[in-house]
């Protein structure tokens, strides 16, 4: 029965100091919001591509060739490894840039996950929304594509039967290329419609001839063994798996960013979680040293005393954990959700609310608390009850030497005694200028990932592609002059673009940019012998300049020194000279187009959009609104940075303004004794905080860069290539949001000074 007292006395020492101990539960609520929040989302995104996957039956690997391998085949065949054959190929529609595969009415893997009809058959030809939205074609009418068969090109029309959403489609992006997918039978009529002196048999033998993949379901191993047994073959071209095939990479590496979020933002909530326990723990068992010897003298044991203090910071982050577990599931996945939707075709399945790993961020919670505590109470533990109950003894302070100096005197007493105090309690003091540090480390953080967004928008548009109006069009060798015929035009640089795949030591798709021998736009200067890459790409493929790459192009391969690497935001790729390549014809399908005054850039694009053979045309400012939208979903991160950035600020404050007003009660009564009017009283602490605040929040905005960087590594955008830049206007909004913060926490504080007694609180004795 007399244990039940400690039981007691932890209900009551919450309830009575509950504003004490608030900014416990608030931290201990921002920690597990942010770890079960970011770990629902990271669970979600996973299982929803992992529902695409299985339904679709996803292959673990695909090997590509330029035409049909027999050899790789009788491989597989030998090792017993579940395969299939068919035809992938690049193509262009209105000139708008596609991937064609092929699939027999027995073909299982690799299909479409949702489909407007079923069951599929040969003679059916689906096309991803996207490629509706971008043709302005419905289902039911044809569409004209042109394609290539190694070296044959060929012109057929197939007829859309319906949509679907594709395991190698995911991505909603207009900059990436659709996808058809098309039942042999519907290829073989197309051909035969459009060449109809071929007969079937010869078209069926044709494209066997022509099936330059394999889709395997195997181990890595296998993958890997297929790659150096047939690396030096000249028709082979890579073997992948799943996750490194250039479809699935940009998805498959959210999901890892998304994962790896978690070691970011909650570590550094978790680290400010102890500064704050440490310094309310401290504050009560300074608080209770009386109490301590009273319990030892009833005969509690150490262990007991320990888990009594320790089990009221325990039951306070359960608190705070259990709010947590139930916001971060809620706020943090519709948050970033929104980006996922925006890049992706993701189905909505249903998912859990409780996770059984969001019990990591209690034990961790707990574990800090535990540790805290025996740190924090081991010398009052060790105390004999008699030392306890003395109390402590006033800490003797030496006066200064500068109390010499005559300037000394004039000091105000409340910088005086500010200055006094932080010397006093060093340990608060390095408390204070650490959690500050984290929380204005966040808010550069935060600011530094707008200005990294449009610090890379406006470089590019601005100084190394400045164009006024964009235009893709169909090729013809007129469209140039009827270009430069327009109202207001001053100028017109034909270029081309066309997909590629781009290899060094990794493979990924990109773009090739074909420009004019010399060009009026293209700022970054270069010759027939050049070959400028974006650094985006250059990283991706881990190359530098003096490497030499290849391309994949037409089913032909191509290798070229880098002699540049440039920083661009938005046009990522290989940028040569026309003349570069004899073999590749340089047919322009786009240009950019200088106006005579920005005024006209809107009337110019609206003009050319009207003339025949034009696909699309944008002004820069139309251009730059749709990036705006593109980033939109990552916008929403970084006010989620903010957010929580001054939600951790104002709870680590709070916290250390309270702990220093409830100190420093008895020195507030006693300059009340002595006359010193409510503002002397009041800005001693405020100035202490302040120059803490101040101090904290510089140190912090050395950190604040390393973490933008650190973030924006782990949540790439394969829309845009960072280029990351804080301005000074960040550093200056980071400062004044902090001491701001810390002002206004402090002047509520200050004005408590009027509830201050001064009987009670100097007749305790020290």
């Amino acid at each position: 029965m007399v244990r039940n007292v400690l039981n007691v006395k932890v209900a009551r020492e919450i309830k009575n100091n509950f504003k004490t101990y608030l900014s416990v539960i608030l931290i201990a609520t921002l920690a597990v919001t942010l770890f079960t929040g970011i770990f629902a989302n990271y669970k979600n995104f996973n299982e929803r591509l992992d529902h695409i996957y299985q339904e679709a039956n996803m292959c673990d690997g695909i090997i590509m060739t330029k035409a049909y391998n027999p050899e790789i085949e009788e491989y597989l065949k030998t090792n017993e490894v579940f395969y299939e054959k068919r035809i992938y190929m690049g193509g262009t529609t209105q000139n708008i840039d596609l991937y064609l595969a092929s699939f027999q009415e027995e073909s299982t893997l690799n299909q479409p996950y949702q489909s407007s009809l079923y069951p599929l058959n040969s003679n059916m030809v689906f096309v991803d929304e996207k490629f509706l939205s971008r043709t302005n074609k419905e289902i039911g009418e044809e569409f004209e594509v042109n394609i290539s068969l190694g070296d044959f090109t060929m012109s057929i029309k197939l007829t859309i039967c319906g949509t679907m959403t594709h395991p190698e489609s995911l991505e909603n992006s207009i900059y990436n290329p659709s996808f058809v997918y098309v039942g042999e039978d519907a290829l073989i009529e197309a051909i035969i419609t459009a060449y109809p002196f071929f007969t079937k048999d010869i078209i069926c033998d044709m494209l066997k001839s022509y099936y330059n993949q394999f889709l395997v379901k195997a181990d890595a191993s296998v993958i890997y063994e297929v790659k150096e047994k047939f690396m030096n073959d000249n028709n082979f071209i890579y073997s992948l798996l799943r996750s490194e095939l250039p479809s699935n990479m940009t998805v498959d590496a959210d999901v890892d960013q998304a994962k790896q979020l978690i070691y970011i933002f909650p570590v550094i909530f978790y680290l400010v979680a102890v500064l704050i326990i440490l310094t309310s723990i401290s504050q009560l068992i300074h608080r209770e040293g009386k109490n301590i010897g009273i319990l030892k003298a009833l005969g509690f044991s150490k262990i007991e005393i320990l888990f009594h203090y320790m089990k009221i910071f325990i039951v306070l982050s359960i608190i705070g954990s259990i709010i947590g577990m139930i916001l971060g599931p809620i706020i943090v996945p519709n948050v970033m959700g929104n980006k996922y939707n925006i890049l992706y075709q993701l189905p909505k399945i249903k998912l859990p609310f409780f996770r059984w790993e969001y019990l990591i961020s209690v034990a961790i919670l707990i574990l800090i608390t535990a540790l805290t505590s025996i740190f924090v109470c081991f010398e009052a533990m060790n105390q004999v009850p008699a030392t306890c109950l003395r109390g402590e003894n006033s800490i003797k302070m030496r006066l200064s030497i500068f109390h010499k100096f005559s300037l000394f005197n004039k000091i105000p007493l409340s910088f005086l005694m500010a200055f006094r105090n932080m010397k006093r309690k060093w340990s608060r003091t390095f408390m204070v200028i650490a959690g500050v540090i984290g929380c204005s480390a966040l808010l550069v953080c935060g600011f530094g990932i707008e200005d990294t967004l449009n610090y890379g928008l406006d470089l590019e548009m601005e100084k190394l592609i400045p164009y006024d109006v964009s235009v893709t069009y169909e090729f013809s060798s007129a469209r140039k002059e009827q270009l430069q015929n327009q109202t207001h035009v001053l100028y017109v640089d034909e270029y081309g673009k066309y997909p590629i795949n781009v290899s060094y030591k990794h493979l990924v798709s990109s773009y090739l940019f074909l420009l004019p021998k010399e060009s009026h736009i293209f700022q970054t200067a270069y010759t027939k012998d050049s070959c400028i890459i974006s650094r985006r790409v250059a990283e991706e493929i881990m190359a530098k300049v003096g490497d030499e790459i290849s391309f994949i192009y037409n089913g032909k391969k191509y290798s070229l020194e880098i002699t540049e690497i440039v920083d661009f935001c938005l046009s990522q790729g290989i940028f040569i000279s026309s003349e570069r390549f004899e073999e590749i014809e340089f047919s322009p399908n786009q240009a950019w187009i200088k106006t005579e005054e920005a005024s006209f850039n809107e009337e110019v694009s609206i003009a050319i959009g009207k003339m025949e053979g034009i696909s699309k045309s944008q002004s820069i400012e139309g251009m730059r609104a749709h990036a705006d939208e593109v980033i939109s979903s990552i916008k929403v991160m970084t006010w989620t940075v903010k957010i929580f950035a001054i939600l951790l600020a104002v709870v680590v404050l709070y916290n250390l303004a309270l702990l220093n007003f409830k100190e420093r009660v008895k020195d507030i009564a006693t300059l009340k004794v002595l006359g010193f009017s409510k503002f002397e009283v009041a800005s001693s602490f405020i100035i202490e905080i302040l120059f803490l605040t101040f101090i904290g929040a510089l140190v912090g905005l050395s950190f604040g860069y390393p973490l933008l960087v650190a973030v924006l590594s782990i949540n790439e955008n394969p829309l845009i290539s960072y280029i990351y830049h804080i301005t000074p206007l960040s550093y200056f909004f980071t400062i004044l949001i902090t001491c701001g913060s810390s002002f206004i926490i402090n002047l509520f504080f200050a004005f408590m000074t009027n509830q201050v007694k001064m009987v009670e609180s100097l007749k305790s004795v020290e």
